[in-house]
């Protein structure tokens, strides 16, 4: 009973009175309406607004310097107007394209991973900024060599491999996961306990609404112009939001706590700030925090296996299943962008006002709506099935911020940092196995089965689910020994 004492003082106000309210931090009345939301928006408008038609370069590529076919042939690949022919040519260059897109992903897992583990501990003494503003940088200069190499092959016979060298820039600056802690992390700095939740639902909305603009601008930009165009776009938008980030957006880490080093990139990459990281996330906490920190760190990276290894071979499994082309593709991801955003703002906030469910709660019911959606994608036999998905899984992008929430209303504000730089490190090291793993299957099971990875993507997504119930329980379980001891 004295821990839960001891660890009772550490979360009450400042002043001591355990009844008054808490300080809000110093940046919170700044940030009213937006934070980082408009840059969250523009990056994640870049990445979906060049995913499919990056896909679709792939397969362009392959089939015209691998295989060495007409660039007239190859380009009716992924269109309606595909013949018999064409798709057992489809079903032959879809296997080496699969290979390319690993390759990518795993560029883009293998550094971050290694990164990872330094950029928490170091923001937590440096700042949030610097990491936010190079995770923006790199991704910048990824989509400008994407479209540069897009450019040059309209003249030139290129091998598709070389876009894979284009990645090396994101998973130096960090990758998507370094980005997320870093802007999550911020999140948390600048906002209070009570509001944090739905902060991080509407950062959510925001990546969401990216990913809407980016997929309905997509296939217009392409037919009106080129893919590199299409590209070229993608990289000015990630600018926009590298000035927007470096022009308002202030250090949410106060100068008097900030570190007082020579070099801030020489110190990112000491060992004791990985050993100061590891003693933190293993550190023995009262009232099963440590397990409900781990739990919950387990399911996002698990969430991130599913997330990933499905993004690698879906855009394919969706051309060979369904046939659909990019117009297509973009009709049924807008669509269920929109109910996401709908479900992480209206949704969440007409349950959290009617239930009252707890954050983990949430993040269950979230994990829960992504398994359903899987298994409705792993048994469609028409396109209506996925429509259908979207539409009774409204409110699966809720499972990431409300995790996220979790953890940070768990552990203390200075661990908050090095907790989701291991996470950041866990979700970065996962597609070094869902990569290969969901390629390996889906070319296995391409001719017989394309739909079989979404069974492993709804197992995953269950097992997340009943991580977070656990983790209900063990804190079920604090609040009634808390009770106890009060009375």
């Amino acid at each position: 009973m004295d821990e839960n004492v001891g660890i009772a003082s550490d979360r009450v106000s400042p002043a001591g009175d355990p009844l008054a309210e808490p300080t809000p931090p110093p940046l919170e009345r700044k940030y009213r309406y937006f934070i980082l939301e408009p840059a969250v928006l523009l990056i994640f408008f870049a990445w979906n607004i060049s995913a499919f038609v990056f896909a679709n370069q792939i397969v362009y590529q392959s089939c015209t310097v691998a295989f060495g076919k007409n660039k007239s042939l190859c380009a009716l690949l992924g269109t309606e107007n595909e013949t018999e022919e064409m798709q057992q040519l489809e079903k032959a260059v879809q296997p080496y394209a699969a290979n390319i897109l690993m390759a990518k992903s795993l560029v883009e897992s293998i550094v971050p991973a290694l990164c990872s583990m330094f950029i928490g501990p170091w923001s937590d003494r440096y700042g949030r900024k610097p990491v936010i503003v190079a995770c923006f940088t790199g991704a910048f200069f990824t989509y400008a060599i994407v479209a540069f190499i897009s450019f040059l092959s309209m003249y030139y016979s290129i091998s598709p491999w070389y876009y894979v060298l284009a990645s090396i820039t994101t998973a130096l600056s960090g990758g998507t996961c370094a980005l997320i802690t870093g802007v999550f992390c911020y999140i948390a700095d600048v906002t209070s306990e009570q509001n944090r939740a739905m902060k991080m639902a509407i950062v959510e909305a925001a990546i969401f609404t990216g990913l809407l603009t980016g997929t309905l601008s997509s296939s217009f930009i392409l037919h009106w112009t080129n893919a590199a165009t299409v590209f070229a776009s993608a990289a000015g938008a990630v600018l926009l939001g590298l000035i927007y980030i470096i022009f308002y957006i202030e250090e949410s880490i106060q100068p008097n706590e900030l570190g007082e080093s020579n070099s801030k990139l020489r110190e990112l990459f000491r060992l004791d700030l990985v050993s100061e990281l590891m003693q933190t996330c293993f550190k023995r906490r009262p009232n099963y925090d440590r397990l409900i920190i781990w739990m919950v760190i387990l399911a996002l990276g698990a969430n991130i296996l599913a997330m990933d290894g499905t993004q690698t071979v879906f855009l394919l499994f969706l051309r060979e299943r369904f046939g659909w082309t990019v117009k297509d593709y973009s009709y049924y991801d807008a669509t269920s962008i929109i109910f996401m955003i709908f479900g992480n703002t209206l949704g969440l906030y007409t349950i959290r006002k009617v239930f009252k469910p707890s954050d983990t709660m949430l993040a269950a019911l979230g994990f829960f709506f992504y398994a359903v959606s899987s298994a409705i994608h792993s048994i469609a036999s028409e396109p209506w099935h996925l429509y259908l998905a979207v539409c009774i899984c409204f409110m699966k992008g809720i499972s990431g911020p409300m995790s996220r929430a979790v953890i940070s209303n768990t552990a203390p504000a200075g661990d908050i940092g090095k907790i989701f730089s291991l996470t950041t490190s866990i979700e970065s090291i996962t597609p070094l196995v869902s990569a290969p793993l969901y390629t390996v299957v889906y070319k296995q099971t391409l001719a017989w089965y394309p739909g079989a990875f979404n069974l492993i993507t709804a197992t995953v997504y269950f097992t997340c689910m009943c991580l977070m119930i656990f983790v209900r329980i063990f804190q079920s379980m604090y609040q009634t020994t808390t009770y106890t001891s009060i009375n």
